[in-house]
């Protein structure tokens, strides 16, 4: 009975992820107010960086 159920079910795709080498090209970009790195996956630099004239971030804060 549950060789026909298995027959007859589409197959099971998994949600399939880039490699991170591959997704870290887009985890950061250079701010072109004050050129310092900024990490997408943290949001108190994709904040700080949001202010028009903003000084770069403290590497402690």
């Amino acid at each position: 009975m549950l060789d026909q159920a298995v027959k007859g079910a589409s197959p099971v795709v998994a949600a399939r992820r880039d490699s991170p080498a591959l997704r870290q090209c887009c985890d950061s970009y250079v701010c072109p107010v004050c050129s310092q790195v900024v990490e997408l996956t943290d949001y108190r630099q994709v904040v700080w960086h949001q202010q028009p004239g903003h000084r770069p971030m403290d590497a402690d804060a």
